[in-house]
């Protein structure tokens, strides 16, 4: 198989010839200082070293490194990527440094920090912490989604990759619904209100979901016909579990995500991956039902994520894309034989009857050491086969 029916018979869970690899999504990225230390180690030269996600200093890796890991994907990115920001100029806000996004969150770290040892940015800055009515919500200026200048030159590189290639084409984040609430008002208090205010999550949700089905809708236009996985994100839980009742999450969240998933699907004949992580096994027959066809990154650190139980529960209703060493304790703090080890035992649990990508469980921080990133993508290759 080439890389492409590899992918999309592991989707559709048939067994390919060898387990597919992915690297470079916004949730199976490397960061940059981790990256730089991998070029090093393996002597491979980039001369245009780059980013495509400011938030989380993700690099974009080289088609040399790429090549080297044998990775079957190769992700396709509008300008800007999923947090608009075209170039990065130092801004400061009190005691903050960074830049807002499209929405008007600005993403930001101690302002007293030096710019070069900065390692990722967080939402500190929310532009309706204050708000207290859905009117407040309702008026605010939204994006446009129907922008088409982050989409320019993609078209055409997009059927180049499709006709020149036979990598699986996949999209950086097209979509983000509950967990963008969390941005613009605040992690606490987008919890509270879902609870006590649930109207003000839902109008929220509602002008979310404006703006990523008119995105999808100009995007999917431009570049649908060559795509093969659309991502989308949406963080519901956290290491023990669900971060709001099921309930809550059935009559408030979900009807709204699926409204979006739905969209896509009609737009282009695609796979959808989901990123959520934490421990999920309560939301995965929700996942399903949505229309997702995959879930990221498979956090086996998390409570009742271990991989041989996941598969066995859930193996024929979803495609796990991710869970290939725990990023947490043994990829960074492990010896290369622990990494050996424990990839062969989470390949053997998660690659039987398809229904697996194999990823690093969400990205690849900085810390980590390159010899680590070498000893686990050249295990995936070792036991990678059917």
């Amino acid at each position: 198989m080439n890389s492409r029916e590899r992918v999309n018979a592991a989707l559709n869970h048939k067994e390919p010839d060898k387990v597919p690899i992915d690297l470079g999504g916004n949730q199976s990225g490397i960061h940059i200082k981790a990256y730089k230390k991998l070029l090093d180690y393996l002597e491979i030269e980039d001369k245009e070293i780059s980013t495509y996600d400011f938030v989380q200093q993700l690099a974009v890796p080289c088609e040399d490194l790429l090549e080297r890991f044998h990775v079957d994907t190769r992700y396709i990115r509008p300008l800007g990527g999923m947090v608009k920001i075209k170039d990065f100029k130092p801004l400061h806000e009190g005691k903050y440094v960074g830049v807002y996004d499209q929405f008007g969150v600005f993403w930001g770290n101690f302002a007293d920090k030096d710019i070069e040892e900065i390692l990722y940015y967080d939402p500190v800055i929310h532009p309706f912490a204050e708000f207290k009515t859905v009117q407040e919500i309702e008026n605010y200026d939204w994006p446009d989604g129907t922008d088409k200048s982050p989409f320019k030159g993609l078209r055409e590189h997009a059927k180049k990759l499709r006709e020149t290639t036979d990598y699986a084409l996949v999209t950086q984040p097209t979509g983000c619904i509950y967990e963008y609430t969390t941005f613009l008002f605040g992690f606490t208090k987008a919890l509270r209100y879902l609870s006590k205010k649930p109207e003000l999550i839902i109008a929220a949700m509602e002008g979310l979901l404006k703006y990523w089905s008119d995105y999808n809708e100009t995007f999917l236009n431009e570049v649908g016909e060559y795509l093969d996985v659309v991502c989308v994100n949406g963080d519901l839980a956290e290491q023990a579990g669900p971060i709001m009742s099921l309930k809550i999450y059935e009559k408030v969240i979900k009807p709204v995500e699926k409204k979006l998933a739905q969209k896509i699907h009609e737009l282009a004949d695609v796979k959808i991956n989901y990123h959520c992580c934490g421990s999920i096994p309560l939301f995965i027959p929700h996942f399903s039902e949505i229309g997702y066809d995959a879930v990221n990154p498979v956090q086996i650190s998390a409570y009742d994520m271990e991989p041989c139980s996941l598969k066995k529960r859930f193996g024929d209703i979803i495609t796990f894309w991710g869970g290939v060493c725990n990023t947490q304790k043994t990829l960074p703090f492990g010896t290369t034989d622990q990494i050996k080890l424990e990839v062969r035992k989470n390949l053997e649990c998660l690659k039987p009857g398809g229904g697996y990508i194999a990823a690093n469980i969400h990205n690849i921080t900085a810390e980590v050491d390159a010899e680590n990133i070498v000893a686990m993508f050249d295990a995936l290759n070792e036991f990678r086969e059917y």
